[in-house]
């Protein structure tokens, strides 16, 4: 499941059929999630049947992609993980300075842009650029889950800054 909001929607569309999913099936949030849109993938990933993918809330990863306005970033809930993250009120904001937090003590180098980003985060910018390239994170994570592989998962995080 990949959960953003609605201007999301059709670049992760694309990107998942460039790699291989169909059957894709999108959902819009009840009247209180108005601005939150759920992308269930419920299909075969490049035909094979042993890797079908079925999304139940909470019982199988959820991928959460950001629009950080300089670059890109997600997070995947895995069941069984901390919720912590579901539970903030501007999970963008949060997980923003979550993860420049997280750089900043770690001394990760690359990272400085998102600190950089912040107070357009905070002001609400988007970045068509961003949500192309957290749509294109987001459908390699999910081709990851489908055939098995290992997903870094939180409080772990993808991030990565535009190219342009």
């Amino acid at each position: 499941m990949v959960i953003g909001t609605g201007t999301f929607v059709s670049y992760l569309k694309s990107e998942l059929k460039n790699i291989g999913f169909s059957n894709i099936v999108v959902e819009n949030g009840t009247d209180s999630q108005k601005n939150i849109t759920t992308i269930n993938i419920i299909s075969e990933y490049s035909g094979n049947i042993s890797s079908r993918l079925v999304y139940e809330m909470f019982s199988a990863p959820i991928i959460y992609p950001f629009d950080f306005v300089s670059g890109a970033g997600a997070m995947v809930i895995m069941p069984g993980d901390d919720r912590e993250l579901l539970a903030q009120t501007d999970l963008r904001r949060w997980a923003a300075e979550y993860i420049s937090g997280y750089c900043a003590f770690w001394n990760m180098e690359g990272c400085d842009w998102l600190s950089e980003a912040l107070p357009k985060i905070r002001a609400g910018a988007i970045n068509e650029s961003a949500q192309r390239l957290a749509a294109h994170i987001c459908a390699r994570i999910a081709a990851n889950i489908a055939v098995g592989r290992e997903v870094k998962h939180f409080p772990r995080f993808y991030l990565c800054r535009n190219l342009e």
